[in-house]
């Protein structure tokens, strides 16, 4: 066994090494693939619990899967005008125009804004 020892010393370090390594990455992996509580919360609230912000994620999240809804955006800038965020809100509107130029919400909202 001592003769064994002394011949492998290097691959039994490497393969030590290995082993530790690899359990390293998979806490890691398993660690970084759970979906923190606060994301859950939001969807389990009732709409009346919602506070603005979470209200903004979820508009966010909706124009992700649709771009360019117009309808979900003027909801967005208000929302954003709301909390005090013009600068989001003016971007927001700015969005509009570029899809519908004629879309005089927008327009007013940001004539408001400016």
């Amino acid at each position: 066994m001592e003769e064994f020892l002394k011949k492998n010393k290097v691959k039994l370090i490497v393969a030590f090494i290995a082993v530790l390594f690899s359990a390293y990455i998979i806490n890691g992996i398993n660690e970084h693939s759970i979906i923190p509580d606060h994301i859950h919360s939001i969807d389990d609230k009732t709409p009346e619990e919602r506070t603005d912000e979470d209200n903004i994620t979820i508009l966010n999240r909706s124009l992700q899967k649709d771009p360019g809804n117009v309808e979900v955006m003027i909801q967005l800038s208000d929302l954003y005008i709301k909390t005090g965020d013009k600068k989001s809100a003016k971007k927001t509107l700015g969005e509009i125009l570029d899809i519908d130029p004629d879309n005089k919400e927008a327009a007013e909202r940001l004539k408001q804004l400016e």
